[in-house]
């Protein structure tokens, strides 16, 4: 279970993200392209250890934070998504923004109809078998799917497929399991 500080993290960060709705909507920017610059904004987080050293510094200003990102990111990312980064910036929420993104995802995907998953297979699938799996699965659930294909040997045969906090294990090994616990009542 989520601590208080979790939720309260979760509950800012939707809240910032429905913001960001608004901002776009209100000024007829695609979310989507919102979208791609904030995905653009954490990969420079996450390969620039030097660019959040900086925004975690205490000794250095707001403003020089804001120069500094706006020199960054300037004509690389949309003047509303540049402008929400500064106010990010003047709150102190710079540090949430994976948790926005996140969020800012969330809410386009609902909007779309659109459903990350994770298949996990005992072997490597072909190019024609995974969109096989992927166009049965997609007619099941009427829902448009993006999928993250990975192999787990352990697994002998079968499927895992982990949609959230779901998992739906066909594989061999989990039917074995389920028989030799059946076996030990």
């Amino acid at each position: 279970m989520k601590n208080a500080e979790q939720i309260e993290f979760q509950t800012v960060a939707k809240r910032y993200a429905q913001a960001l709705s608004e901002l776009c909507e209100s000024h007829m920017v695609e979310r989507k392209e919102v979208l791609k610059d904030l995905e653009n904004i954490k990969e420079v987080i996450d390969s620039s250890e030097e660019f959040i050293n900086l925004m975690k510094n205490p000794e250095v200003s707001k403003a020089e934070k804001q120069n500094i990102t706006t020199k960054v990111f300037e004509g690389k990312i949309n003047k509303i998504t540049l402008n929400f980064l500064l106010y990010l910036i003047e709150k102190d929420r710079f540090n949430i923004i994976p948790s926005i993104l996140a969020e800012f995802q969330n809410s386009i995907d609902r909007e779309y109809n659109i459903v990350h998953i994770e298949i996990v297979s005992a072997v490597d699938l072909d190019d024609n078998m995974k969109q096989t799996i992927k166009d049965r699965l997609s007619g099941k659930l009427q829902k448009e799917l993006k999928v993250d294909w990975s192999v787990d040997k352990d697994i002998i045969a079968g499927l895992v497929f982990i949609v959230g906090d779901s998992i739906v294990d066909t594989s061999l090994k989990s039917k074995l399991q389920m028989i030799g616990r059946n076996i030990i009542k």
